[in-house]
């Protein structure tokens, strides 16, 4: 007697950059921050839970007369919305250069982000950053992990970060920085300058996950 035996193979396949930007305009949002004397500041925030969203404190402050100081009013919009809705900032660290900030009702379509691992990256590695890239509204570039962790020194302040050659530009501030399979693995943060002051582009620094994960305690 003969016995057949069936084997049914599955072949998983990552999703593609078109199917990671469509899941992650559910939790990454176009931030406006303003004054009342008609100053304005563009960057990105991701929404982490029900109701925070974290992005970089240097988003969401200015500096007047050698001081620090705060907008009046900061203001999100998800891609699927015309208008901003208004969030209140709960916290900032510039040393981190990270911020909170709370959103006061959530929209049905809204879903915060999964988190991933920064911990087990490796050089090489896909990434994608999305963000409101020249208060255009959101977009994603894909690159690579260049160095998993590295320390820079950046407006005075040594930071630990991840470097992509992926990038970016103004407005990226605060973004998600996501692996292949769309999970939050960073927050895009700055590029730096060459001994001639000329921005380096190409080149990407993010804020690890586990970092912001121990902000956000």
């Amino acid at each position: 007697m003969l016995c057949f035996v069936a084997v049914i193979c599955f072949i998983f396949t990552e999703p593609s950059a078109e199917n990671i930007f469509e899941k992650s305009i559910a939790f990454t949002v176009e931030l406006k921050c303003e004054n009342a004397d008609g100053f304005q500041a563009f960057g990105t925030a991701v929404l982490t839970d029900s109701e925070n969203l974290v992005t970089n404190a240097h988003v969401v402050v200015f500096s007047k007369s050698g001081e620090t100081r705060i907008f009046d009013v900061y203001s999100v919009r998800f891609a699927f919305e015309y208008t901003y809705r208004q969030v209140e900032l709960i916290r900032f660290d510039e040393n981190a250069d990270l911020a909170v900030l709370k959103l006061k009702e959530k929209p049905d379509f809204a879903k915060a982000v999964k988190s991933g691992n920064s911990d087990n990256l490796k050089a090489g590695e896909t990434v994608y950053a999305v963000g409101n890239s020249m208060n255009y509204g959101l977009s994603i570039t894909q690159g690579i992990v260049g160095v998993p962790l590295v320390e820079i020194e950046y407006l005075g302040r040594t930071k630990t970060v991840i470097q992509c050659a992926l990038t970016i530009a103004d407005g990226n501030g605060g973004g998600a920085l996501l692996d292949i399979k769309g999970r939050l693995i960073g927050i895009t943060t700055f590029r730096t300058k060459d001994n001639s002051g000329n921005v380096v582009y190409g080149l990407a620094y993010c804020i690890p996950i586990k970092t912001i994960k121990i902000y956000m305690k």
